[in-house]
């Protein structure tokens, strides 16, 4: 009988969504780029709804989408050197929707099902590309949970566990640097966050001070953003500096910090904030290691790679000829989605209300607004929180 109803309902499934295909044509909107270009060139386009092809999929109904620097780079042409793009080349990594169909060997979603997530990976380069700014997507089901009854679609987007996982990895990497176990907290501690209103740095405080009990989180603003860090982030960030007016070393204290966390380009300026005998330095916007890179980039044989690879290393010895004269150790850090027992973790602390949304929205129709607001992404200045493109 289970066996019987779990064929039925993938019979459902496909009636469902062949009968959606034909009363659409097989056509959906998608945020896309015929070449690779900048936000100035994302296109509306009309494209044919993707199809399942793969058993562990699953074709998403997209209700909100996110935009993070990482989608601009791809469809800017970040990869170009290891990848042949196929053209149009659609959008987004990290979404929220509805579960259209699902393939044969899914068995925990069924359609109707409201989910959310983001698709990104070690060891698989190039990725296959989502495409969540799409009316449809589609996403293998391990990439996915359930979205909270209590999150909007486009909270749910804003929030992307992917960041929450990527803020996990980045303190499970401060404690392997300095010799702790990875069941450590952060309390005691002081943690330095930049640009706390920005798409990974809201989630990144609340990761911080919410779930890891750090007991000071220092973050950093412009002047318009002051006076909406406690009414956003209420009760997360202890000191908020303004590095537009004030001189951030001078106003945290050299020497001071014992966890830098940095989304931003400028790290290495940052190093004299840590503590000389016990701090590190973890980043998701500097140079990674060779190590890292061959970690993210898989068996791939990609021309020039080795060069690449001798390149970032020497990036790194001048890191650490940097901290020369400390302890303060530092590393790159990968968002990596493939950890599912991190996932669910992250799942679980979104549905306790641990962290909450800080984000923009704009509809997919006002393709000028999408195109300004993802401008702001691209250059990492002006924006609030995470971008959210709204479908439904």
């Amino acid at each position: 009988m289970p066996a019987l109803l779990l064929n039925l309902t993938r019979l459902t499934s496909i009636i469902t969504i062949a009968t959606r295909y034909s009363t659409e044509k097989i056509r959906m909107r998608s945020l896309a780029v015929r070449k690779y270009g900048k936000p100035s060139q994302y296109e509306l386009l009309d494209l044919p709804i993707p199809a399942i092809t793969n058993p562990d999929d699953v074709l998403i109904r997209v209700h909100a989408a996110a935009i993070m620097t990482g989608d601009t780079l791809i469809a800017g042409g970040l990869g170009r050197l290891f990848e042949k793009a196929n053209f149009p080349l659609r959008i987004g990594l990290s979404g929220a929707g509805t579960i259209s169909a699902v393939g044969g060997a899914v068995t925990d979603l069924k359609p109707g099902d409201a989910v959310y997530g983001a698709y990104f990976k070690h060891g698989i380069f190039p990725p296959p590309r989502p495409g969540f700014a799409s009316d449809y997507a589609v996403c293998p089901a391990a990439f996915l949970i359930p979205k909270p009854a209590h999150l909007s679609f486009e909270e749910a987007a804003a929030i992307g566990n992917g960041q929450v996982v990527t803020a996990t990895q980045c303190v499970r990497r401060y404690f392997e640097l300095t010799g702790q176990p990875a069941d450590s907290t952060l309390e005691g501690r002081t943690v330095f966050v930049t640009a706390a209103l920005s798409n990974c740095g809201s989630i990144f405080v609340q990761v911080i001070k919410n779930v890891y009990g750090a007991e000071r989180v220092v973050s950093t603003v412009s002047t318009a953003k002051v006076p909406l860090v406690e009414r956003l982030l209420p009760g997360v960030v202890d000191q908020v500096v303004d590095y537009t007016t004030q001189d951030v070393l001078s106003e945290v204290g050299r020497g001071t910090v014992d966890l830098v966390l940095n989304t931003q380009k400028d790290m290495v300026g940052l190093f004299p904030l840590a503590n000389p005998e016990s701090g590190a330095v973890v980043s998701i916007a500097s140079v990674p290691s060779g190590a890292t890179v061959r970690k993210i980039m898989g068996t791939v044989k990609a021309p020039l790679l080795w060069l690449i690879i001798s390149l970032v290393n020497v990036v790194h010895y001048w890191y650490t000829w940097k901290l020369k004269g400390t302890n303060v150790k530092q590393d790159f850090v990968s968002g990596n989605m493939g950890e599912r027992e991190a996932l669910e973790r992250a799942g679980e602390w979104i549905a306790a209300g641990k962290i909450r949304a800080v984000m923009t929205v704009v509809n997919i129709d006002d393709i000028e607004a999408v195109r300004q607001k993802c401008d702001l992404v691209a250059t990492g200045k002006g924006g609030l929180g995470t971008l959210v493109v709204r479908f439904v």
